[in-house]
């Protein structure tokens, strides 16, 4: 007869040592089971982590872990570390949720100028190189990036004058791109952008350089305006070369044509009047004339071919108007 059989006041009566005994079992049990559970330590979605002993606080840095469920002891924990993008924002500016506030970056030019700037840095951590992240700088990493950010930052600015900034944006903003990757590559991070996108200066070298440079505008725009009048003025010229050369074209393409109608009707007519004479050169060769009986066969005479070209010219008509004359 098993446990599940007896009925309650039998397991009443039951003596107090075999109570005891069951009562341990299931607590034995039971603390067992929750052990198991507490057993799975998990790294999270978009995270890589490290196992840490929670009793004695070691690392292991032997291998780092990828997100998922792992059966690892409940006497260890994971120190979960983000593999996405981290955004770094010098700037006064609020910020999003989970990015420090920093304030502007401080520096000065080449020139010596004091300038204050706005700068935002996106960085990515190599997640199979996370044992050598914690070994080097714990989980202050960041702090260290940005602390290593803000000083090579601020030197590369003592590289170039402010207005540089103003006339040459990109170029600015590549050489500090290139700085951040230079100073992160060593800490076993990717720096993935870099935005400049805040320049300030003191209120009166700031006031002189925006005088400076709306007056340099105003030299290009009066300059860009000469060389377009140029252009328009050589232009103009050129388009009443064509256009003269387009009305001699086409006047002597009309003299030409002209004189070749002309040409054609000359050649046409004279080559009518020969083919006539031709016919009544034939016609006179051809028909001949008897007089008589008792005289012979004679050619026509030039007034005989005068009245047979009428005759022909007459039979040619549809209807004509005669006056007869007795």
């Amino acid at each position: 007869m098993g446990i599940m059989d007896f009925r309650v006041h039998e397991f009443y009566e039951l003596k107090g040592e075999t109570r005891c005994g069951i009562c341990c079992c299931s607590c034995t049990w039971f603390v067992l089971f929750i052990l198991f559970v507490c057993s799975f330590q998990q790294v999270d979605r978009l995270n890589a982590g490290l196992l840490r002993n929670g009793l004695t606080g070691e690392v292991n840095l032997e291998s780092s872990y990828d997100p998922g469920r792992y059966l690892v002891g409940f006497w260890n924990e994971f120190l979960q570390f983000p593999t996405t993008l981290n955004t770094i924002e010098f700037a006064d500016e609020a910020v999003e949720a989970g990015v420090q506030k920093l304030g502007k970056l401080r520096s000065r030019d080449k020139d010596g100028k004091q300038i204050w700037l706005d700068v935002s840095v996106q960085y990515k951590i190599k997640k199979e190189q996370l044992p050598d992240i914690y070994r080097d700088m714990t989980k202050l990493y960041e702090d260290v990036y940005i602390s290593e950010l803000r000083g090579a930052l601020q030197r590369i600015t003592n590289d170039f004058t402010i207005d540089e900034a103003w006339r040459d944006y990109a170029s600015v903003q590549i050489r500090m791109h290139n700085i951040c990757k230079e100073v992160l590559a060593p800490r076993y991070a990717d720096c993935w952008g870099l935005q400049l996108w805040g320049i300030r200066l003191q209120a009166e070298y700031e006031n002189q350089l925006v005088r400076t440079q709306v007056r340099k505008q105003a030299e290009q725009t009066a300059v860009a305006r000469q060389v377009q009048t140029e252009y328009r003025q050589k232009t103009e010229v050129l388009l009443a070369e064509y256009v003269a050369n387009v009305t001699v074209i086409e006047q002597k393409g009309q003299a030409d044509r002209q004189r070749i109608e002309r040409d054609a009707v000359s050649t046409a007519r004279s080559a009518l009047v020969t083919a006539q004479g031709d016919v009544y050169k034939l016609v006179r060769d051809l028909v001949m004339i008897n007089a008589t009986d008792s005289q012979a066969e004679q050619v026509m005479t030039g007034s005989q071919l005068a009245q047979y070209q009428r005759i022909l010219m007459l039979k040619g008509k549809a209807s004509s108007n005669f006056e007869f004359m007795h």
